[in-house]
């Protein structure tokens, strides 16, 4: 297969912005002049391929999830991600992320998201499930299902509203111990899900553990700690709830 047809093939599949997101990847971790795969074409505005017989769709697709990986996104969230930064800014975010990812062995990306400017989670926009599970690992962190009444494709940098059958499922993973909050993301559709996770700001944070103690305390009359010892006891004791 010719270096065209393979470069035809993937912005097929991965769309132009990938090209974008593997030029920043590059520069950040400062890849040879010779090894490059993709450069920035002045005269037509755009990154695209740079002629390389070693270039394979492999080739491409390693380095695109690697700068998916350090910008701390997922595919849905590229179009976003590059109409707001340029590839500068892109390169100083995944150059500061693989920086932490070499001193920290329990490293967890932070979004590149964190960065755009956007509305903050209010109350009104969001409802706790009351069904909520707790970790069969330690027995401290609570999963709620957190029902969204807000602009998803918006605040997370998605594009779900043009696409029939696809929606967004939003988990809080809140450890009351160590007073932690992560949410995770999946956008569902037919034929399969991708995941990501949301940085909440700090407003936002308090808010949905309150939210998640207020949920437990109004159905069991527990605080959260109780909750997670109650059934940690339950399953000690051979009952799930």
């Amino acid at each position: 297969m010719n270096f065209f047809k393979k470069v035809k093939i993937f912005m097929e599949k991965y769309g132009i912005d990938a090209f974008k997101i593997i030029a920043a990847y590059e520069e950040a971790t400062d890849i040879p002049q010779s090894e490059l795969y993709v450069d920035w074409n002045g005269d037509f505005g755009i990154f695209e391929p740079i002629y390389n017989e070693n270039t394979t769709c492999d080739k491409l697709l390693a380095r695109y999830n690697a700068g998916l990986k350090y910008l701390g996104i997922i595919k849905e969230q590229t179009d976003a991600v590059c109409s707001e930064f340029l590839s500068e800014q892109l390169a100083e975010h995944i150059r500061a992320e693989i920086k932490k990812h070499n001193s920290d062995a329990e490293y967890r990306p932070t979004s590149i998201l964190t960065k755009m400017k956007t509305f903050e989670l209010t109350r009104a926009m969001l409802e706790v499930d009351s069904d909520m599970e707790v970790d069969c690992d330690i027995g401290q962190e609570i999963t709620a299902y957190i029902e969204t009444w807000f602009d998803l494709d918006k605040k997370f940098g998605i594009d779900t509203a043009s696409e029939d059958g696809t929606w967004l499922n939003m988990y809080a993973k809140y450890n009351p111990f160590a007073d932690t909050l992560r949410i995770e993301c999946e956008i569902s559709r037919d034929n399969g899900s991708s995941y990501f996770d949301y940085e909440p700001t700090k407003n936002e944070s308090q808010l949905i553990k309150d939210m998640i103690a207020e949920k437990l305390y109004e159905k069991y009359g527990q605080t959260p700690q109780e909750f997670c010892e109650d059934v940690g006891n339950m399953k000690m004791g051979g009952i799930t709830p």
